[in-house]
């Protein structure tokens, strides 16, 4: 082989072994420290806020990693779809972050010792916490919130968000209109309506485009949860709950606005700020976490219907309410 070759042949594989440092370090010595590796799965099943929901896990992923020499943590991206999909061939991960449809993890989840939320139990032990939250809001550029109503107020129907369920138990009744959150929050800009019923995600919306709005915080209703949970394929019982207590941590509570969410047992906003007005309460109603899609679904045509004074779509609403 020609010298010239010879030496190109030899950067190209120092450069190869440059490139995978930590890689070859591991496979070179796999057991010196190394406790395993624990995978957590998650899903955006609601609209958040700003930034990424799976960004800010892999942060406290780090932390917790640094706190837990040889202990590693792997995060997946899923759908509610995709999960069920891989739980169904057998795939399980050791813990699951999720909010919306949640069904799918029902049979495969744990009780979280130590952990007490209503929405989360199955039976009489809590299976699932949310490590962050949504809420609904009224918004108006004109107005005062002391006339809202159906003929001027537009329900904005977010991915994974209830509005007419939160229309209801707000005490409003009519025949109010939605539309899409990404056309919705676009009339309420160009002056189509006086008032949109909408979540905190509109909040970063209307803040992006510079556009001056009031928020209301609504209390009557709230089912926007970020659940976390482990599993029953969980290897380290013990290591999946002191991740569970990092992220309910006040250190890690306290960086969730830079997500644009809110925290489920704490303020994290300053008095002032809109959405500090969703966090000195919990909501007055809400639902299970493990209902399945056709009882979501079904969730807002009773709403819709109980909104415009039909008593059935009312009690079997209410059968649902927590």
């Amino acid at each position: 082989m020609p010298l010239l070759s010879v030496v190109l042949a030899a950067v190209a594989a120092f450069a190869v072994f440059a490139a995978f440092p930590a890689a070859n370090a591991r496979e070179e010595s796999p057991s010196v420290g190394y406790r395993g590796v624990l995978r957590l799965w998650h899903i955006d099943g609601f609209e958040g806020g700003v930034g990424s929901r799976a960004s800010f896990l892999g942060r406290v992923a780090r932390a917790f990693e640094a706190g837990h020499s040889g202990l590693f943590l792997l995060i997946t991206v899923h759908t509610a779809e995709s999960a069920a999909y891989a739980i169904a061939q057998g795939d399980l991960p050791d813990m699951i972050s999720c909010g919306g449809d949640n069904s799918f993890a029902a049979d495969v989840a744990v009780p979280l010792q130590g952990y007490d939320f209503p929405a989360g139990k199955i039976g009489a032990e809590t299976y699932g916490v949310p490590w962050c939250r949504g809420a609904y809001f009224l918004y108006t550029a004109e107005g005062d919130f002391s006339d809202v109503g159906a003929e001027n107020t537009l329900l904005s129907a977010g991915r994974g968000s209830h509005p007419f369920t939160a229309a209801y138990c707000e005490g409003l009744r009519g025949d109010f209109a939605s539309e899409p959150s990404t056309a919705a929050y676009l009339s309420l800009m160009r002056g189509d309506c006086k008032y949109m019923l909408g979540t905190q995600r509109d909040f970063w919306r209307f803040q992006t485009r510079e556009f001056a709005v009031q928020a209301k915080a609504l209390s009557g209703y709230g089912d926007l949860w970020q659940y976390i949970l482990i599993t029953e394929a969980a290897q380290d019982y013990a290591a999946c709950l002191e991740f569970v207590s990092l992220l309910l941590s006040e250190e890690v509570q306290d960086e969730l606005p830079r997500v644009g969410m809110l925290s489920a047992f704490r303020a994290v906003y300053e008095e002032g700020n809109a959405l500090h007005g969703a966090e000195k309460e919990e909501p007055a109603r809400t639902i299970g976490a493990w209902l399945g899609a056709q009882a979501l679904s079904s969730l807002e045509v009773w709403a819709q219907s109980a909104l415009n004074g039909d008593e059935n779509g009312a009690k079997n609403l209410e059968k649902i309410l927590a």
